[in-house]
């Protein structure tokens, strides 16, 4: 993906995107009535909350827009099954060719969905419906939706409730992918940012038709078979440094092995929410994995437990985002140990506070 510059094809809108909501739901509702053809992306590796906002509103669009084309694209489905998966267009190669509208659910910056090897056009507008809180640099153009909710399904939910009231419906599909963006990014409501209007969503949602937890929590436990081998590569880097553990994967271990390379990304997932921090004597951590497609770029997830490393200060010192205890970061570095370095001189200063 090529940088961003500024376009007069992009409207000419004022860089704030801290706007108050009515107005950013009404630009919101003008783009989408403009625009004919409307890619929907989400970040990479996308979980649970990611494919489920995206869902959510790709079909609702689909039903207030009949006459609309509407596409969402994606380069690997999730770990569990959702309802509408067919409605999401795997991909080797990000394309936004045909489209004169791009939304993103679940991040806040393009950079976090598309790199140089994917075709994302600078000319298009783009839209964001995030939760995290985080802050980038916009160019001209570009529009943020983040009112910090507890999961992208819900900020998409509210969105799409405020601007269309009655137009916007549940039905079975929807109601249970609002359920499922909810309780995998609130940690089935155990995490801080789970508020009383989270709850209310949910019990919408609820009456409608109710998901399994007990059967989702087990689901979402498993990591898939193919990513077994990654998960063992990942271990054997294991460090422990005082209530910090991290673990990483290096470029040439996924060059040279494509089984390796296939199940990195869901690996990374299953490690760093299921694994990391419930060592003995562990409470924060994170794990690297290179960007195969951009040379030299590197992510970082970190996670923490409450009460106390608060990892948002981590990462954004490294240029990065997130939440208190569940945070990411891009780090462009020429080497494991270049990016190792970096990393670590940042979070050894938190040890030792």
């Amino acid at each position: 993906m090529k940088a961003r510059p500024r376009s007069d094809l992009l409207l000419n809108f004022p860089i704030c995107y801290h706007l108050h909501m009515k107005k950013e739901e009404r630009l919101f509702k003008k783009l989408v009535e403009r625009a004919t053809n409307i890619l929907i992306l989400t970040h990479r590796g996308p979980d649970i909350d990611a494919f489920s906002s995206a869902l959510l509103l790709k079909i609702s669009l689909e039903e207030i827009y009949p006459k609309k084309k509407f596409a969402l694209q994606a380069k690997q489905g999730p770990t569990i099954k959702l309802p509408r998966m067919k409605d999401v267009e795997i991909v080797d190669r990000l394309d936004s060719t045909g489209f004169n509208l791009i939304i993103v659910t679940d991040a806040g910056d393009m950079s976090l969905c598309a790199s140089d090897a994917d075709n994302i056009s600078n000319d298009i507008q783009k839209i964001y419906i995030d939760h995290h809180d985080t802050f980038f640099n916009y160019v001209q153009g570009e529009v943020l939706i983040n009112n910090n909710m507890s999961s992208a399904a819900e900020q998409v939910h509210e969105l799409l409730r405020n601007v269309y009231g009655k137009r916007f419906k549940l039905d079975e599909d929807k109601a249970e992918l609002v359920q499922y963006g909810i309780v995998s990014d609130t940690g089935r409501f155990l995490y801080d940012i789970t508020t009383p209007n989270t709850h209310r969503v949910f019990a919408d949602a609820k009456e409608i038709t109710a998901i399994d937890l007990e059967d989702f929590a087990y689901r979402n436990s498993k990591f898939p078979r193919e990513a077994t081998t990654a998960v063992i590569k990942y271990l054997e880097s294991l460090t422990i440094e005082k209530d910090m553990a991290y673990m990483y994967i290096s470029r040439e271990d996924l060059e040279n092995n494509e089984e390796l390379n296939k199940g990195a990304s869901m690996a990374r997932i299953f490690l760093k929410d299921k694994y990391l921090r419930f060592i003995q004597g562990v409470h924060w951590g994170f794990i690297i994995k290179p960007d195969m497609n951009t040379d030299n770029i590197w992510t970082a997830s970190f996670r923490s437990t409450k009460g106390y490393q608060d990892v948002k200060l981590i990462t954004e010192e490294l240029g990065g985002g997130g939440h208190i205890y569940a945070a990411g970061v891009r780090i462009e570095a020429n080497s494991l140990d270049e990016m190792l370095e970096k990393i670590l001189k940042v979070c050894r200063e938190h040890l030792e506070k």
